[in-house]
């Protein structure tokens, strides 16, 4: 368990902005520091086997106003006492962290969806009711509070540029070309026979209404806001899912470009589908953008665990953010911060960071089935837990979703969480700038 301890260790300390050791914080069977956290049942981490806990195998305490689980423990004993100066930690919050951030039941499942995907509802996240609680923040919290009893220090939060936290505004750009054609069909079915007119004229001088790019810009200036703009490289279908509808070499993709980050905004790719397994496709797509790219996000978040992380690292990404549930908004891998996937087979972490999507538009939309005017209510929850801990939220808003052709009053629940965001001192920014900053800060 060293690596994974170490591992654990890493990702505590760059979210206090800490150097603390395995001298200073000692794991196992019996304390070797000021500081220990016993050891639980680890042995299928070891073996590198499934582990699957029954939920009677699961041990709930409160800590920190919220009823958390423990993965690896067998006894029912205070999360933390002294002994003769001593702290020691009662629960095996390191092997607990590090089967959610790896993603270990998702390595290990053979249940998937039809696009090969690791299905929402197989989690333990949805299982047992945790997909709004970072629950790995949690158990940071139980290592940070026994710290500063025990050093009888203070160890503050992350600092956003003075904000409480940050949120990562990102854009899918799917589609561009077609808004007049999928417009009109949704308003024909309303029988609002006028609109497809009015979207074939606006089409034919070359300003189909999902061509927004302006528009958005526009919104998130009034905040002083920054947004990362994932493109698609590839325009034809594969593995029975549509590509984008537009072609990324058209020259007027240069002017989009240039005005997206001469806001100070970023480009960044929408790996094709098929990427997420193949290097060769991905680097291609990638090079179809005449930019220096540094983050990617998957057409339709694929991701195969065993396969996509060495992918994204060979093909030099700085960052990935393809980690978030479809069908449900919340934490993915139970943590608000980006962190370093972990390679299970090699035993040490990617070269890359994850900065787990937390929020999407057609989640609302189209798996809960809220309307516009519900959504934000609904949210809120979410929003205080990463708040709580300082962290982060990556919210992703298709371009198609401003549009009220189709998506009325989606464009309005946008703007209302950007307008939540400032109410709560939340910094609002692009992936490159909040990982730079949260690596920096």
């Amino acid at each position: 368990m060293k690596e994974k301890f170490q591992y654990v260790l890493d990702t505590f300390n760059q979210v206090y902005n800490l150097d603390l050791t395995q001298n200073e914080i000692s794991y196992g069977l019996e304390p070797t520091a000021k500081i220990h956290i016993k050891q639980g049942r680890t042995t299928a981490l070891e073996r590198k086997q499934a582990y699957f806990p029954d939920k009677n195998q699961i041990i709930w305490k409160i800590w920190n106003h919220r009823e958390i689980p423990f993965f690896f423990d067998s006894e029912n004993t205070e999360i933390y006492t002294e002994v003769d100066g001593t702290h020691i930690i009662n629960y095996d919050i390191i092997a607990s962290s590090f089967f959610l951030l790896s993603g270990w039941q998702e390595y290990f499942s053979t249940e998937k969806d039809s696009y090969g995907r690791f299905r929402c509802e197989d989690s333990y996240q949805y299982k047992l009711g945790i997909m709004s609680i970072p629950v790995v923040n949690y158990y940071f919290d139980i290592l940070k509070t026994i710290w500063e009893i025990n050093t009888k220090k203070t160890v503050p939060l992350k600092n956003w540029n003075g904000s409480k936290f940050a949120a990562c505004l990102t854009h899918d750009i799917d589609t561009c070309e077609s808004g007049w054609i999928q417009g009109s069909f949704h308003a024909i079915k309303k029988h609002h026979f006028i609109t497809p007119i009015i979207l074939a004229s606006k089409k034919l001088f070359n300003q189909d209404v999902w061509f927004n790019f302006n528009e958005i810009l526009n919104i998130e200036k009034q905040f002083g806001a920054k947004s990362t703009f994932f493109f698609l490289a590839q325009n034809k279908p594969n593995l029975r899912i549509k590509n984008a509808d537009y072609s990324i070499e058209k020259s007027k993709f240069e002017t989009v470009f240039n005005k997206i980050t001469s806001h100070g905004s970023e480009i960044g790719l929408h790996g094709s589908t098929g990427t997420h397994t193949n290097l060769e496709m991905l680097i291609r797509d990638k090079n179809k953008i005449k930019l220096s790219i540094n983050g990617n996000r998957f057409h339709f978040l694929l991701f195969d665990i065993k396969k996509t992380p060495q992918v994204i690292d060979n093909a030099g990404f700085r960052y990935d953010s393809s980690l978030g549930f479809a069908e449900s908004f919340g934490f993915r891998n139970s943590f608000c911060f980006p962190f370093r996937p972990f390679d299970i087979q090699k035993d040490k972490s990617f070269g890359y960071y994850e900065i787990p999507l937390v929020l999407m538009d057609g989640t609302l939309q189209k798996y809960l089935h809220l309307s516009p005017s519900d959504s934000i209510e609904k949210i809120i929850p979410v929003f205080e837990e990463v708040i709580k801990f300082k962290g982060v939220i990556t919210i992703l808003w298709h371009n198609s979703h401003f549009s009220n052709y189709k998506y009325p009053g989606w464009k309005d629940t946008y703007i209302g969480i950007l307008s939540k965001c400032k109410e709560r001192f939340g910094l609002l920014d692009s992936c490159s700038n909040i990982l730079d900053i949260y690596l920096n800060g």
